[in-house]
């Protein structure tokens, strides 16, 4: 089964705040997880104030550039895991978290959901 896994930082987190300790750490977990088949997909996002929102209100498609201050949390990021069940993907997004709360973010928040089908289920 897949899982998705949406990351969202502290709001007030800036690139340069990632430490390099965090860089390091990732780096050989997200090549072990790609060999093993866990991680199939990983990505940071380019901040809020570069993207555009899409609402479909009563009918008519109404762009917003960002940012957008009405959001409370900003996804930062984004996994894909394969994992026979949701514990398995829970222990590996543990891991994801330790990892940020062992280099100095603490306020990290996952969302983690198993992805119902798609063209690349």
């Amino acid at each position: 089964m897949r899982y998705f896994m949406s990351i969202m930082p502290p709001a007030d987190l800036k690139p340069e705040d990632v430490s390099q300790g965090l860089m390091d750490a990732m780096g050989p977990w997200m090549e072990k997880c790609l060999a093993n088949g866990t991680l199939i997909s990983t990505g940071g996002l380019k901040g809020a104030e570069e993207g555009r929102r899409l609402g479909g209100a009563s009918g008519t498609i109404i762009v917003t550039d960002g940012p957008f201050t009405e959001a409370k949390e900003v996804l930062g990021g984004y996994a894909v895991f394969e994992a026979p069940d949701l514990e398995v993907a829970t222990t590996l997004a543990r891991e994801f978290m330790q990892m940020h709360i062992d280099n100095g973010i603490p306020d990290l928040v996952l969302e983690l959901r198993e992805i119902a089908g798609g063209a690349n289920y």
